[in-house]
């Protein structure tokens, strides 16, 4: 990735295991399409229920060339007992899916130019 990711923690302290967890997965990302500009990432206390803990959001800012992914990850409803790893794995394989598409898009609208 070009550059590092930035991370927000809002409602919650900070983890430095998480931060690294969350880098991980942002590496990854840059395997599908090496020219990501940016990556934002803020994680916030979703709530908190007595007997399955706490709840977390996600929220993914990828910039890339003339194109801005956002990606919001809400607690599931079902899964209370969600941890703060399982709801980023969960946000950052939706970014995952929205950025292989946009670059199938890409290198299909390429395909075209060149064709004519």
């Amino acid at each position: 990735m070009q550059t590092q990711i930035q991370l927000t923690f809002r409602s919650i302290a900070h983890s430095d295991a998480l931060a690294i967890h969350l880098q991980q997965r942002a590496d990854k990302l840059d395997q599908l399409f090496d020219r990501i500009l940016w990556c934002h990432v803020v994680i916030e206390l979703g709530g908190h229920h007595h007997r399955h803990g706490d709840r977390y959001v996600f929220s993914i800012n990828l910039g890339l060339p003339g194109h801005e992914i956002v990606v919001t990850r809400s607690p599931a409803t079902g899964r209370d007992d969600e941890t703060a790893y399982e709801s980023a794995d969960r946000a950052f394989d939706e970014a995952a899916r929205q950025l292989r598409d946009w670059v199938g898009r890409r290198r299909g609208s390429r395909h075209e130019e060149v064709g004519r």
